[in-house]
């Protein structure tokens, strides 16, 4: 069998290329198997650390990001949903948590279809080769270094954490050596548009209970998508994309 060219294929959803058993799935629902079965990761799986070193050259670091986390605003929306038909519990792990939104997606996104299509499309090119990028080690954090990843500090939200980089008192792990590597990579990763975009709404707030928050979601989601579609185009004009009606939401 032929191998799968990531780099000429660079919006594909990788997810059933790394993990044959879910190649019938796509969107939502290949994400959520992806995250609660046993799999391969994606984003540092040894065919996507060959696409890198073949796409941006050999002295790439050892680890890697997914720049646009689809989950997080998804799971927002889902557990606005989840309150009012009386199935959510805080308590619940993540993992049992998608397994239910998996078995009541219909409920969740009753009268939504439209929502519920943009963010199919949103979780195929969040693990597609345009979404993906090799980062230093801890550049995502963990228990004890806050990095991209750290929930309450930057909701994995590129335009936060770049502020927070900028931000002395912010607590990020190597803050300095972080910022210094990004800044030098912004060009060459094609990631400066995406590092603009800001969040839906400031990431100390949720989706609430009613749909108050809707337009604001669909909106990033949009530009979310665009900016993914056209990270490798020439002569792309983020301004356009991203639009002046935007702003940093991190407070």
């Amino acid at each position: 069998m032929e191998k799968f060219n990531i780099i000429d294929n660079k919006l594909t959803n990788l997810i059933p290329i790394v993990n044959p058993g879910l190649k019938n799935e796509y969107g939502i629902k290949a994400a959520i198997l992806y995250r609660i079965l046993p799999s391969v990761e994606v984003d540092s799986s040894e065919i996507v650390k060959e696409s890198y070193k073949d796409f941006y050259g050999k002295d790439i670091p050892e680890s890697a990001d997914t720049i646009f986390n689809a989950f997080i605003q998804f799971l927002d929306f889902c557990r606005s949903k989840e309150l009012k038909l009386k199935l959510y519990d805080k308590r619940r792990p993540q993992k049992d948590e998608l397994a239910l939104i998996f078995l009541n997606l219909e409920k969740i996104f009753d009268g939504y279809s439209d929502l519920k299509a943009l963010f199919d499309r949103f979780f195929d090119l969040m693990y597609s080769f345009s979404n993906l990028m090799p980062a230093p080690k801890d550049f995502n954090g963990s228990d004890r270094k806050n990095g991209k990843g750290t929930w309450n500090l930057n909701k994995d939200y590129p335009s936060v954490y770049y502020k927070n980089l900028e931000d002395n008192n912010s607590g990020i792990y190597k803050r300095e050596e972080m910022k210094q590597w990004l800044d030098e990579r912004m060009d060459k990763y094609s990631i400066r548009n995406m590092y603009m975009l800001p969040p839906p709404y400031p990431i100390k707030e949720y989706y609430g209970y009613n749909d108050d928050k809707l337009p604001q979601l669909i909106s990033y989601i949009k530009v979310a998508i665009r900016l993914i579609e056209d990270r490798f185009k020439q002569n792309f004009q983020p301004n356009k994309a991203i639009g002046s009606n935007l702003s940093i939401q991190s407070e």
